[in-house]
């Protein structure tokens, strides 16, 4: 009986160190990339050197998986950026489930074959710019730099997209605002939208700022300047539609987010909308935060078609949902379906 108490103790702590393992390396589940299978999309591993960081940096590049044949030898591809969230890196996105919902937007023809890219961004860069790691320009420069001399990409800004969740929903917020030039569309899901003060930081927040990196990026106490130039809720401030030069942009966010982001990114719905400024934005009711809430079933497909439409040539009132057009906002359940006129909120 002793035995038999002292093996089940065992094995009970051999799984939470396990699951403690697997916390610390980003959660990653189906880590092998080999076992997630695609039908239109060839998925590999690889790396460059980056000036920006000092460093080689990792990233995962699909491609279509006719990309070799002899007959699309000339072919020049759109272009898709994915930044990942904290925690995260260039696998979180295959591992997690974002690999068959893309596949599936390729073989339905909802997103054209394209070249799509998850760089490793650091686990809490934030993708900011700092003293030695400059991850903003890892992703603006170097990554696109070497991206364009490796593969064969299309070279118009139309033909160019970024995407992101959480920390790096933020990011590409913030990337596509400020270079306007550089993507056509951008689309984030539960995207780290943080009050423009940072005294106003929820008590959670303020209590998990150096395990967050928050106060390594900007500051012990957090310093206001370099905050409000990395908040995408700041710079909409300033934006005016001709800034953007026809950006299309789609965010969502869920009611049940353990983060609270929904006030923010609502919040960025609000600016955009008091500029004129026009944007797909979705609240998910009941939704939660990022890859363990389901977000790659409910909302991903949604901007998906948001850059697909733009891939093709669509119109920006085009670029946005079935149903949804002309508006700059709906409020959705969790399966990503339009609540009916008059809905509660959360």
């Amino acid at each position: 009986m002793h035995c038999t108490t002292a093996l089940a103790l065992l094995a009970a702590l051999s799984t939470i160190a396990t699951s403690a393992l697997a916390q610390r390396q980003g959660g990653r589940r189906n880590a092998d990339p080999s076992s997630v299978k695609l039908e239109s999309l060839t998925f590999a591993e690889k790396s460059f050197a980056s000036d920006a960081v000092e460093d080689d940096v990792k990233y995962g590049v699909y491609l279509p998986k006719d990309y070799g044949d002899d007959k699309n030898k000339d072919t020049k591809y759109p272009l898709v950026i994915w930044l990942h969230g904290m925690f995260e890196d260039h696998l979180r996105f295959h591992a997690r489930g974002g690999a068959p919902v893309l596949d599936a937007a390729i073989k339905d023809g909802k997103l054209p074959p394209c070249v799509f890219v998850c760089p490793d961004g650091g686990r809490t860069s934030m993708y900011v710019n700092r003293k030695a790691k400059k991850y903003e320009d890892l992703v603006t420069k170097d990554l696109i730099a070497h991206l364009e001399k490796d593969y064969r990409l299309s070279p118009r800004r139309e033909d160019r997209a970024i995407l992101g969740v959480s920390m790096g929903g933020m990011a590409a917020l913030r990337i596509a605002f400020q270079q306007p030039d550089l993507f056509g569309a951008v689309g984030v899901h539960s995207a780290a939208i943080l009050p423009e003060d940072p005294e106003k930081l929820s008590d959670r927040m303020k209590a998990a700022a150096a395990q967050f990196g928050l106060t390594e990026v900007f500051g012990d106490p957090i310093e206001k300047e370099p905050w409000q130039q990395a908040n995408p809720l700041c710079i909409a401030h300033t934006l005016k539609p001709a800034m953007l030069k026809g950006l299309r942009i789609y965010f969502d966010a869920g009611t049940e987010d353990r983060y609270g982001f929904a006030t923010g990114n609502e919040a960025l719905h609000k600016v955009l909308d008091e500029n004129g400024i026009e944007h797909t934005w979705r609240l998910i009711e009941g939704g939660g935060h990022s890859w363990g809430a389901g977000f790659q079933d409910q909302t991903l497909p949604h901007s998906f078609e948001t850059i697909g439409a733009m891939f093709r040539n669509a119109g920006a009132k085009k670029a946005g949902l079935e149903g949804l057009k002309g508006k700059n906002s709906a409020e959705v359940d969790a399966k990503g379906e339009p609540k009916p006129a008059g809905g509660d909120k959360d």
